[in-house]
């Protein structure tokens, strides 16, 4: 009888283990653009960060970016790397977030002034 217990309990880990895991997410509101040396403006734009199976993804309606993460409990960084930009983005404790795209053509680089709300 105890060995099929354990052999229950095995199968039942084994499923639980093949489930995948759930994505966290991380919503960015962007409400500054600021375009090379030119003065920044109000602009409308949101990126999610999403965090599924060890993976790290910067979502936007433009392109994913696969992501590298460091910082800490309290700040993140965020750096990923495209055929035509180098991208960088930032958050505080408090949700404060920064985000740039630096375009290889031209050269150029975007900046983005703004918050985040949710998972992490």
């Amino acid at each position: 009888m105890i060995s099929r217990k354990i052999t229950v309990t095995t199968a039942a880990l084994a499923a639980l283990l093949a489930q995948p895991l759930a994505a966290q997410t991380t919503q960015c509101t962007f409400t500054t653009e600021c375009f090379e040396s030119e003065s920044c403006a109000d602009t409308s734009f949101s990126m999610a960060i999403e965090q599924t199976e060890g993976k790290t993804a910067l979502v936007s309606d433009a392109e994913t970016v696969t992501a590298s993460v460091g910082g800490s409990d309290t700040v993140r960084v965020y750096v990923g790397v495209t055929d035509s930009a180098f991208h960088l983005m930032s958050r505080a404790a408090d949700g404060t977030a920064r985000y740039s795209t630096h375009l290889y053509e031209g050269p150029m680089v975007v900046s983005y002034l703004g918050n985040c709300e949710g998972a992490d």
